[in-house]
């Protein structure tokens, strides 16, 4: 097959996220098995405007907004000779079925963002995004296969009716790789290890280690975003000596900072899925996430992690002393966790996919 993923970043973006990798680890497992991938996404800083990776032709043309328009020239000016076209939705798709015909369109949701736009953009941009995806999006698609990750975001896709055709799901894999096993840290480690943006519920985290701060507990930002120097900021005003930043970190150094902490944290308003929450789960650290789509599908209350009522930052505080002052309990989850994280194999999910687009 000749597959086209229309994607807003890649693999290289620096902003890249869950999404790019996602596609990312299906995609060089296609090429493997003797397809063709093409991956369109708007331009980077220093980006190059074409190259290969893992067998994968990346394009690259305009900016971050603007490329979702220039998709349609470099389609229409390119090779259209594709047997499938995966629109990944980011908030908005690239409304290809406008002036893509006679192809295989499947739209990809990660999930529904709705009230996501109010709490990340500016009123008028968050409108904007609001209206496309909920109003203008389903008159688009309503004839088109839609694909996701969650069960959470199946039922939303089927509440807002986007499509008169029922969703498939396929869920994200990790990567089964060898490493260097590392022993916990010797006093207790919560981490928050993800993009630095406010839906992501950094300020829930922040509050948190607030609330502990007497405590001898550690607490360990790791990531870059745009909401950095705000975190930063509220750090110093509340002089949170226990609060520790990493920034964007290497593959290895995440796997050592996993494997250290004794709770992984995600306390995001909205996800997908979670992929970091399997990861953390590959190296036996448990996740306490908030009950919310995507975080309630990739965490199991009470066998992989805990759940809690997002926001709810005292919560969080009682649910991690919880842990920590219970070790067996601890130690319970971790071993539960580690059977979870393995169920997730990429190759597995590759050909899932695979199959829902050849058919």
């Amino acid at each position: 097959m000749k597959i086209l993923i229309l994607n807003w970043r890649c693999i290289k973006n620096p902003s890249m996220g869950g999404s790019e990798i996602y596609f990312y680890e299906l995609a060089k497992r296609w090429i493997k098995s003797g397809h063709e991938v093409t991956w369109f996404s708007p331009m980077f800083k220093n980006g190059l405007s074409e190259e290969k990776i893992d067998g994968i032709k990346f394009i690259r043309e305009w900016g971050k907004y603007t490329g979702y328009i220039y998709s349609v020239f470099n389609y229409l000016k390119g090779s259209r000779d594709f047997d499938a076209i995966i629109d990944v939705e980011n908030g908005i798709p690239f409304f290809s079925p406008l002036y893509i015909k006679n192809k295989k369109i499947f739209l990809h949701i990660h999930h529904i963002h709705k009230n996501v736009w109010f709490k990340q953009m500016p009123l008028p941009m968050a409108l904007l995004g609001y209206v496309l995806e909920t109003k203008i999006m389903p008159l688009i698609y309503k004839n088109k296969q839609i694909i996701t990750l969650s069960k959470s975001s199946y039922d939303e896709i089927i509440k807002e009716k986007i499509s008169k055709i029922e969703p498939k799901i396929v869920n994200p894999g990790i990567e089964f790789y060898k490493y260097k096993k590392v022993a916990k840290s010797k006093n207790p480690v919560v981490l928050f290890l993800n993009r630095i943006k406010k839906y992501k519920g950094i300020n829930t985290f922040l509050e948190t280690a607030k609330e502990l701060k007497e405590k001898n507990i550690e607490f360990w930002v790791v990531g870059d975003g745009d909401y950095l120097e705000n975190v930063k900021k509220y750090a110093q005003q509340n002089e949170l000596k226990n609060l520790k930043f990493f920034g964007r970190v290497s593959e290895g150094e995440k796997i050592e900072l996993m494997q250290k902490a004794w709770i992984f944290v995600n306390p995001s308003y909205k996800e997908g899925w979670g992929i970091v929450n399997i990861e953390a789960n590959y190296f036996g650290t448990p996740v306490i996430g908030s009950n919310v789509a995507g975080i309630k599908d990739s965490v199991i209350d009470g066998k992989t992690g805990l759940l809690f009522k997002y926001g709810d930052y005292k919560l969080l505080a009682e649910k991690i002393e919880l842990l920590i002052n219970n070790k067996k309990k601890l130690k319970e989850i971790s071993k539960e966790a580690k059977k979870w994280a393995d169920e997730f194999d990429w190759d597995k999910k590759a050909e899932e996919y695979l199959n829902i687009i050849s058919n």
